[in-house]
């Protein structure tokens, strides 16, 4: 019989990889943020009430801010909450992918707000348009699928400082840091 306290113990662990990964460049945080998402089906934004955060980038444009785990949100604001209290109300909220991508990837587009992927404890984050976020998503879904369908012999689970490493070298490597 499996051990039931296992896929909390794994989603812990994954967790704190996650925490850990804050300290990475940009690009690496933005290839951890695909590998989690892909993984999940979810990422975190900052909410109060009715109001989703968003900032601007050093260029002006405007971003939404969004992380890999509640853990991850919850740090970034914490950390920057000491340097601006009026974002003190602001809670790290999930977002299911397939919904996002139904009903607010287009209209990110339209209007120009990019996506800041996985925010460090600085705010500092890379910047990526909402259809590019989607297109990388979706090379990370497929090519997990095809990892899925090759030889029962390989190994299980996802290495995930492996795939970071590949996430970062296959793709350009979006504005920031």
């Amino acid at each position: 019989m499996s051990d039931p306290q296992a896929p909390n113990a794994n989603a812990a662990q994954f967790e704190q990889e996650l925490l850990e990964d804050q300290a990475l460049s940009a690009a690496e945080r933005y290839a951890s943020f695909l590998a989690a998402v892909a993984d999940s089906g979810r990422f975190w934004v900052a909410e109060s009430g009715e109001y989703l955060l968003t900032l601007f980038d050093g260029d002006g444009q405007e971003l939404l801010p969004a992380w890999p785990s509640a853990a991850t949100a919850h740090a970034a604001l914490a950390q920057a909450r000491t340097q601006s209290p009026n974002l003190a109300g602001y809670a790290p909220a999930p977002r299911e992918l397939a919904a996002w991508r139904e009903r607010a990837a287009a209209a990110m587009d339209e209007a120009g707000v990019g996506v800041g992927t996985f925010p460090d404890l600085a705010m500092q984050c890379a910047v990526v348009a909402p259809t590019q976020l989607l297109e990388h998503l979706d090379a990370v879904i497929a090519d997990a699928g095809a990892a899925a369908d090759q030889s029962a012999d390989a190994a299980p689970g996802l290495d995930l400082a492996q795939a970071q490493r590949a996430l970062a070298q296959k793709f350009a490597k979006p504005k920031g840091d």
